[in-house]
């Protein structure tokens, strides 16, 4: 009998004896002329040695199973049987000793083998006839193998029992192996996607963008046909309900889904999962396009903020696995979303101080009313043409909208006057871009605005001020600007001229390329067009007016 402590398949191995165990012990024992069998505890043969030879394959195998005495005998083996020996077959000798874990025989290795007593007598030839076996290849083959006595063959299989015990145990310690390295690979996929998430989440990237790269890189990693996501919220924090990859529902269905998600979820404050959503009393009618999935909350403290899904796992059943890995991708998104809340809630307020001050600078001076907005705009436009980043352009704006802040410190009978400025006044008039510096340096902030504050009034000839730049010496920040101020001033009425047309502007604008323009930005520029320019500025036209009704106000206040 043969005992081990621990069952070795209980790792995972799903057999009692996997075939690649056996095949191992059986090429072992191949070369001394004998073959390995395996029994179940019902006494039938459930493995037999494949190409341990002819003699065996074609004699000894069907013999042995076609026994239905040998059978009987292995089925009555008690779990304490000692290592037995059989030789009741004619012209074979077998030993077998009952494999047992817990007091239960799992399995009954045999060895079999020629016996020393083999001839081709009375019993060997009704064998031969019932196997339609030739009785002189039988005796050629028996020849060409050795003999084995029942206590030869008895010490041999025992140690069939310890290597197979042995083998078990590598088994199991194998599949533990593929098991952890198996594991660790998904732990790694899933920490590289939650720290690819969380290097997308970027405070001034839009919702709508952050959550399509984010559900699309868990199409990615976990085994589903469809990841979807639905975030409340007011304007840009808004996310409708979509759902990525090829998993398909219509809108209205994939709203009245989410409307019927949410308030589970928010009762819950935990995941929803639904292994089939046709058994399902709230989502069963979903089951046209999805047959199951599983839901998350997006929450922060108490509050869910929104939900994301996965639907249709391809391969096997939703499991703690994949909830643990989107919930965890779900914290990161809420994290983004409570971060981009707090920074769209700074980013307006410094907009609207932004505008504030520069509506206050315009105020001072009728005949500019509005141009610090429109020079904002022309910039960003450019900027955009030229194809700088989100972040590029929107320090664009914001430097275009703080441009002449500086005027805040040259005297209004300067700024208000409707004749030629004397050189005095003009010497004046070209201090306030170092003065609008100067005013920003001391805000950390706005520090990045401060070269297109300094740098607005140099030339691509270097016949500007106050520097003297020239080329790309001049700050890139400071040329867009540059172009977008001097288009707003020659299209708006002036103390000493009408505005001109905006044809004639962008003459002017080509015209001056590379002379007080950079001739790269000044050739984007001129391809917007009139019409374009037009479409541009209309907008603005309400807010220009509201600001000449305050300034009114404020002469006459």
């Amino acid at each position: 009998m043969l005992k081990v402590e621990n069952n070795p398949n209980a790792t995972g191995v799903s057999e009692p004896f996997p075939h690649s165990v056996l095949e191992k012990i059986a090429a072992r024992f191949r070369p001394a002329g004998v073959c390995l069998l395996m029994a179940g505890a019902d006494g039938s043969i459930s493995y037999a040695d494949p190409v341990a030879g002819a003699f065996f394959a074609r004699y000894v195998v069907p013999l042995v199973k076609g026994s239905a005495v040998l059978a009987e005998k292995l089925r009555r083996l008690p779990v304490d049987a000692p290592v037995v020996a059989f030789d009741s077959l004619p012209g074979i000798v077998l030993a077998a000793a009952p494999y047992v874990e817990r007091k239960q025989i799992l399995g009954i290795p045999l060895l079999a083998a020629r016996a020393n007593a083999f001839r081709a007598g009375e019993d060997v030839l009704q064998a031969c006839s019932r196997l339609q076996l030739d009785a002189a290849w039988l005796s050629s083959q028996a020849d060409a193998i050795p003999a084995y006595s029942r206590d030869s063959l008895t010490r041999q299989v025992m140690l069939v029992g310890n290597m197979l015990h042995d083998q078990l145990k590598l088994s199991g310690m194998e599949f533990e192996l593929r098991s952890l390295s198996e594991q660790l690979a998904n732990s790694y996929e899933e920490l590289s996607l939650i720290y690819q998430i969380s290097g997308g989440m970027r405070v001034n990237r839009g919702a709508s963008d952050f959550f399509k790269q984010a559900c699309q890189d868990v199409l990615d990693v976990m085994n589903v046909e469809g990841v979807g996501v639905c975030l409340m919220g007011d304007g840009e924090n808004r996310v409708e309900p979509i759902l990525y990859g090829a998993a398909k529902m219509p809108l209205e269905d994939l709203r009245r889904f989410v409307d019927s998600l949410l308030p589970v979820l928010r009762k819950r404050k935990g995941p929803v999962l639904v292994a089939d959503t046709r058994a399902d009393e709230t989502f069963g009618w979903t089951a046209g396009s999805l047959h199951s999935f599983l839901a998350v909350p997006l929450q922060r403290q108490d509050q869910v903020l929104g939900c994301m899904f996965v639907v249709n796992k391809e391969v096997g059943v939703f499991d703690s696995v994949d909830s643990k890995l989107l919930n965890s991708i779900a914290t990161e998104s809420a994290i983004y979303v409570e971060n981009s809340a707090l920074y769209s809630d700074v980013h307006g307020l410094m907009m609207g101080l932004l505008h504030s001050l520069t509506s206050a600078v315009d105020a001072k001076d009728a005949y500019t009313c509005g141009h610090s907005e429109r020079v904002a705009l022309l910039s960003r436009h450019l900027a955009q043409q030229i194809g700088l980043s989100d972040a590029e352009v929107d320090e664009v704006y914001m430097a275009g909208l703080l441009h002449d802040v500086g005027k805040i410190g040259v005297p209004e009978s300067v700024l208000q006057k409707t004749g030629k400025l004397t050189n005095e006044e003009f010497e004046l008039m070209k201090k306030h871009p170092q003065i609008g510096a100067r005013i920003l340096s001391d805000v950390k902030q706005v520090k990045a605005l401060i070269p297109g504050v300094l740098h607005h009034h140099e030339r691509y000839d270097g016949k500007g001020y106050p520097a003297g730049l020239s080329g790309t010496n001049i700050p890139l920040m400071g040329r867009i600007i540059c172009l977008a101020d001097c288009f707003d001033a020659m299209t708006s009425n002036r103390t000493y001229r009408k505005a001109l047309p905006i044809e004639v502007a962008v003459t002017e604008i080509r015209r001056c390329a590379g002379t007080q323009f950079d001739p790269s930005l000044a050739e984007a520029f001129v391809k917007t067009g009139p019409d374009r320019f037009r479409e541009l500025l209309r907008n603005h036209a309400e807010k220009s007016k509201m600001l000449l009704e305050l300034q009114e106000t404020l002469r006459t206040s």
